[in-house]
């Protein structure tokens, strides 16, 4: 198949990136749809509807002990900060200081006197072509039953409660809930109605001619059976493409950095996902996804930017998408783990209110590395929630679907043991054949299911303990990659994985953010009294969020690529059967 006719989608969280395999970047959009509400126009209306957050959401302000626990880790974290040494060269000589910081009195002060610039519109002919312009937004967007990417952020206050605001995917998983939208029905449709706009408006590709065209489908590294059947189901036969393969991100990441193996640490907007991939194969006792991300170190970023006085005062990220949007571009603009940078710093940015625009000028001290050293003090990320979940990959007796004649539950249910030797079906082991007498037959007990099925249990939540202590809280990012890479098979496996630890993701695009990883995860390896590994966090020089989706398009043009193609009539006809037959990752 040409690469043209090629479109590789990687949705995510916050952004979706979707383009053909030959294209050199792809289209990225908010992974959001609004759509238009049935209202009766009544003024009982008005508190109805449903609205997904671009960010998580804050505790709340009564709960006194996660906000006290708040400020008691960032003044940990802001004195360690303080104490540390940092050597410079003068030209009389090499010399050490302790690393002074603004106090946050000082900033707070400066900010709370800082006034918004108003700032001119353009001419009166540009202002008067803009304001129709903008009319015509307005009108044309109340008339659209869904809409999209910008039409979200633009969205005010009275327009945003003419629409129920959804975004299909959360945590890296589907976001399923019990209100409004909240179905696997629901969200599978929001995908295809998201994916269809793109593919039609900003890719110029009709939707009947999708017959034509292949589709890759870079999915999570720790995945759902379930999910896969329904996300197969709408590429091939709602929307029509004409074949689809799916590929794992990680295993996509290593192609697109061009690495034969690599422990992959992805840091996304609501998620990190670390696992250890070797050739193509992504081992499944390595994976794991911690339920926290860049989206969590926005509010971290917020809750510090409010306490030094924040000019914005206005700023409401719970319900305005614009207002969100504008925090996350400071994070990522602002937000450093570079500790030679220290003191008073002015910063200035714009927001557009209705027919204003106003430009704020104001000062930020060490909040700027205060937030991005929450991914190593995992407290800060109490402020979005105590309960942050930990993702292992799970066992396929735990992933049962009656639709898949193989699957480990029905093979249990429905054979037989002769002897004890009851699970060579889940073993590999061909069944016994042949004339057996009745009273040697023996069906399985129920007993010796639950008890099996218990310790599968207790088993899983062991190991998400080794992620989520006792204590509750998550652990550290470079704690879960040490993690991860110890539960490898050999001791040469491990010493290539330290050598080899890459890093993509939106969220790990800070300055010096690599650096520290790599220096945290020395000093475990140095404490661990194991062998000295070599230790290398790599950063390819690209755009660290497009890594996976490159590495998908490359894939599917590899001479091989043409046996991992599942066409739609063999899906028809053979179903989760020829997906477990050709998949490139282990069912």
């Amino acid at each position: 198949m040409h690469a043209q006719k090629i479109i590789v989608i990687h949705p995510g969280s916050l952004h979706l990136r979707i383009g053909r395999a030959s294209d050199l970047n792809p289209i990225t959009i908010l992974h959001a749809i609004g759509r238009l509400r049935k209202t009766t126009g009544s003024k009982q209306d008005t508190n109805l509807g449903y609205h997904d957050t671009m960010l998580p959401h804050l505790a709340k302000d009564k709960d006194i002990d996660i906000m006290q626990e708040f400020e008691e880790s960032r003044l940990l974290v802001s004195h360690s900060l303080q104490s540390h040494v940092t050597q410079y060269e003068e030209r009389g000589g090499g010399a050490k200081r302790l690393r002074i910081a603004t106090p946050p009195q000082q900033i707070a002060t400066f900010n709370r006197r800082s006034v918004p610039e108003e700032l001119p519109l353009d001419t009166s002919i540009k202002s008067e072509v803009a304001e129709i312009k903008e009319e015509e937004k307005v009108e044309s967007k109340k008339m659209k039953v869904n809409i999209f990417d910008d039409d979200i952020l633009r969205l005010n206050k009275d327009e945003r409660n003419e629409y129920n605001i959804h975004f299909p995917m959360k945590r890296g998983d589907l976001n399923l809930h019990s209100n409004i939208g909240g179905s696997v029905t629901s969200v599978m449709s929001d995908l295809e109605s998201i994916w269809c706009h793109v593919i039609e408006e900003r890719m110029g590709i009709p939707r009947r001619t999708l017959g034509q065209y292949g589709a890759v489908l870079v999915i999570s590294d720790v995945y759902n059976r379930s999910v896969l059947r329904e996300l197969v189901t709408l590429l091939l036969q709602r929307l029509g493409f004409r074949a689809c393969f799916l590929v794992q991100d990680h295993v996509a990441a290593t192609f697109g950095a061009g690495l034969g193996y690599a422990c992959v640490v992805d840091v996304g907007d609501q998620k990190c996902s670390i696992s250890c991939v070797e050739d193509g194969i992504s081992h499944p006792d390595t994976r794991v996804r911690l339920g926290y991300g860049s989206g969590d170190l926005t509010q971290v970023f917020l809750a510090l930017l409010r306490k030094c006085s924040f000019p914005y005062k206005e700023c409401n990220v719970e319900e305005s998408y614009a207002d969100a949007a504008l925090i996350n571009n400071l994070k990522e603009l602002y937000c450093h783990l570079n500790l030679e940078v220290c003191g008073a710093q002015e910063k200035i940015f714009e927001v557009k209110k209705e027919n204003k625009r106003l430009r704020y000028t104001f000062q930020l001290g060490d909040e700027c590395v205060v937030a991005p050293l929450a991914f190593f003090h995992t407290e800060l990320f109490n402020i979005t929630g105590k309960k942050k979940t930990v993702q292992l990959q799970m066992r396929s007796s735990q992933q049962s679907d009656s639709e898949d004649c193989f699957d480990a539950e029905y093979i249990r249910e429905t054979g037989r043991v002769r002897n004890g030797r009851g699970d060579q079906l889940l073993d590999g082991a061909m069944p016994i054949t042949g004339d057996t007498p009745d009273e040697e037959l023996v069906v399985v007990d129920n007993f010796d299911v639950d008890d099996r099925s218990a310790n599968v249990r207790n088993t899983d939540k062991e190991e998400q303990m080794y992620f989520a202590p006792g204590s509750g809280q998550i652990v550290p990012i470079d704690v879960a990659v040490v993690r991860s890479i110890e539960r490898c098979m050999t001791e040469d496996m491990k010493r290539k994985m330290y050598g080899s630890i890459l890093l993509v993701g939106g969220g790990s695009k800070l300055s010096g953010f690599s650096k520290w990883l790599e220096q945290k995860i020395i000093l475990h390896v140095r404490s661990a009294e194991q062998y000295a590994y070599e230790v290398n966090v790599c950063v390819k020089e690209m755009e660290a969020s497009m890594i996976a989706w490159k590495g998908a398009a490359i894939m599917s043009c590899l001479e091989s690529a043409p046996e991992l193609w599942l066409f739609a009539d063999e899906w028809q006809k053979c179903g989760l059967r020829i997906l477990r037959e050709k998949s490139i990752f282990m069912w």
